[in-house]
This record gives structure tokens, C-alpha cells and sequence, in this order.
């Protein structure tokens, strides 16, 4: 089971795995009766070895057509709303279209699904964003200012505000970039059939038993 710091999603706090999908992922594994260690990484490794070593899931995952062939899903997990946010202080700064975002520098976390989207519907090549390797990191980079605006899910965004002692209402939400895909779990394509169906009936269970909204109500409200 490998994952990153994306909270609320999935995170560590003092060395213990939590969040959304971290909790709901332990509950899939228990009802499967199977039994796994939890990793957490930079993304682009987690990602990377997903793709090529089989029996590993990897969440929380984007679903899109590019990923659809690559593996095997589970979910889907958690809605997924990203907006491009500036700080609400940052009067200079003006964003009514994509077009407009070319004047500045966006913060985004490399390899990520919504960056790549954004890449492509601005025009920008990966070069000419402020990248960073994880969602802290790109929020601390944008409060420093090495990033005008910064690329991220609405309830993310509040997370990691509180996280670094910093108020939610400082961030402006300044245009909705996607709302068409959701989170999944996906299991490397060459994982056990035998495998990838137990965790499939296990997840439906879980879904049944009403913990996902009681994960709801503890991390995203």
C-alpha cells in the first residue's frame, strides 16, 4: 500500500498513518482479511512503482482516461473539486481565465494529475511552473512567494493552511479548474486476480457499513 501526505486524504501526524482514505483503506484491508504495510513517498516513486510491482495499490488516485489501462480501481473514494487560489491579500494579482494565469507563476506538485491537466489547457509547459514534490511543500512555497498562484483541492487547501498556522480565508479561490473526475485506490494491472477481487467485495462492504461518511464528518467537515 503505498501513499503520500495529500491530506485530509492520507498523511502522517507524529508518524501514524491517517486521513480519509488512510482510515478507509485500513477498513478494506481488515474486512479482506488482508494484511499490509501502509508507505508513504513522494509521489512520483509511489506512482512509478505502482506502475510496475504487482499486489501494490496506490491511492488516493485520480481516475483519468490516460490511467484508465494502468490499473485495476477501486472506488471511487472522495469527490474532487481543484481550484486555482491566490492569497486573498494579493490585490495585484488578476485571474478571470486560463489565458490570464500565463502572467504569473503557478505552484503545483509535480507529476500530479491536476498539474498535468493544467499544463495542457494553459499552454504551459511543466518548465514554466513553480513544481514542488509534495502538497506541503507546495504551500510552503507559495506563502513565501516563490509561487503567485497555487494549484489545489478545496478542502486540501483549508487542511494545509491550518496545518502551516495560517488562516483558510486568506486564501482567495480564483478560478474552479475541475470537477468532472474522483479519487480511487488502484492496484498494479498484473496484481492476483484472486487479490484484486477480495479487495473489490471487501471495499464494497465497507461502503455498506456507513463508515465512509462518518470518515466524512471527522475529516472534511
Amino acid at each position: 500500500m503505498l501513499t503520500e501526505n495529500l491530506p485530509p486524504l492520507n498523511y502522517q501526524e507524529n508518524g501514524v498513518a491517517q486521513g480519509y482514505t488512510t482510515e478507509l483503506v485500513q477498513a478494506v484491508l481488515k474486512q479482506a482479511d488482508v494484511k499490509a504495510d501502509i508507505q508513504f513517498m513522494p509521489w512520483v516513486r509511489a506512482y512509478q512503482q505502482a506502475l510496475s510491482q504487482p499486489n501494490t495499490l496506490i491511492f488516493s488516485v485520480t481516475r483519468t482516461p490516460e490511467r484508465e489501462t494502468q490499473f485495476e480501481w477501486i472506488g471511487p473514494v472522495s469527490p474532487r473539486l481543484i481550484y486555482l487560489y491566490k492569497l486573498r491579500s494579493r490585490n495585484d494579482i488578476v485571474v478571470k481565465t486560463l489565458a490570464d494565469c500565463t502572467r504569473y507563476r503557478i505552484g503545483a506538485v509535480r507529476e500530479m494529475a491536476s498539474t498535468k491537466a493544467f499544463a495542457k489547457e494553459a499552454g504551459l509547459t511543466e518548465a514554466q511552473m513553480e513544481l514542488a514534490p509534495s502538497v506541503e511543500s507546495n504551500f510552503r512555497k507559495f506563502l513565501l512567494g516563490r509561487a503567485d498562484l497555487v494549484i489545489s483541492q478545496d478542502w486540501s487547501a483549508a487542511f494545509m493552511m491550518k496545518s502551516l498556522q495560517r488562516k483558510p480565508d486568506e486564501l482567495e479561490p480564483v478560478l474552479l479548474l475541475e470537477q468532472s473526475h474522483q479519487y480511487f485506490l488502484a492496484l498494479n494491472k498484473q496484481s492476483d486476480p484472486a487479490l484484486v477481487q477480495k479487495l473489490k467485495q471487501a471495499f464494497e462492504k465497507v461502503q455498506q457499513s456507513g463508515l465512509p461518511e462518518k470518515l466524512r464528518n471527522k475529516y472534511m467537515r
